[in-house]
């Protein structure tokens, strides 16, 4: 029986949306297995937190037209480049009869193009060492649609994306897959009602909201090699429920 083997030090995973409650636990939960992070996100208050605990971070716009060439210039003092998680996602813009054309393209902007250019850019440098695993972070309204056609419409945009790299980077053993995350208890979720918790968890078919923890557990699952035999596969985490926003 072959044996997998261990994570080492020696390879890079890059997350995006790093300082965000899903994006922070997997930074952590990646680095505690062994691989060296390195954490993308504009955020100045929360991204610093991932500093402090050794991780390598990078600040800037997700949006900005500097990310890749700052992005290289990171990567250039770090070990190789085994994995791409895209989790930087915005939800903008309003119902159809009100959404502007700024929102409709800042969606895109940040929940699509980024994930593009990273997977464009970071390609060949997993060619040149092997191959390695991106995971594409969607949401169910990419299915389901939303009251934000901009959120939605972006977020399907992301099985586009992730279906077609997939196909594109097969022969070089880049893996590209894409995961459907719950409600998952964040920032966000926090200030909601306690009302209004117990009626999305009571969806659920277990009865409670998704974790960070089991969130980052999901995307380490498609990093690793115990899913080397999976691409172009979307792994639902909605737990039997698919929330619009």
């Amino acid at each position: 029986m072959q044996k997998l083997p261990a994570v080492t030090q020696q390879q890079t995973i890059l997350v995006t949306g790093a300082a965000g409650g899903m994006g922070r636990e997997t930074c952590r939960y990646l680095s505690q297995l062994g691989w060296q992070v390195l954490a993308i996100d504009r955020n100045k208050e929360r991204l610093p937190q991932l500093a402090a605990e050794g991780i390598s971070i990078l600040k800037i716009d997700i949006a900005d037209a500097q990310l890749i060439p700052q992005v290289k210039q990171k990567l250039a003092s770090l070990p190789p480049v085994w994995g791409l998680v895209n989790l930087a996602g915005v939800s903008q813009g309003d119902r159809l009869n009100k959404l502007t054309e700024e929102d409709w393209q800042r969606s895109f902007d940040v929940n699509v193009t980024p994930a593009f250019k990273l997977t464009q850019a970071v390609a060949p440098l997993m060619q040149e060492n092997g191959g390695g695993s991106i995971v594409n972070v969607s949401s169910p309204v990419g299915y389901i649609g939303a009251n934000k056609p901009s959120y939605a419409a972006s977020k399907a945009a992301m099985q586009g994306l992730t279906m077609s790299s997939a196909r594109n980077l097969g022969a070089d053993n880049i893996r590209v897959n894409l995961l459907l995350p719950g409600t998952t208890m964040t920032e966000m979720t926090k200030d909601w009602s306690q009302e209004r918790q117990l009626a999305i968890a009571k969806e659920t078919l277990l009865g409670r909201l998704c974790t960070p923890q089991e969130i980052a557990e999901g995307i380490a699952f498609l990093l690793s090699e115990h899913s080397r035999y999976m691409s172009g596969s979307v792994l639902d985490m909605t737990c039997g429920s698919m929330w619009g926003h």
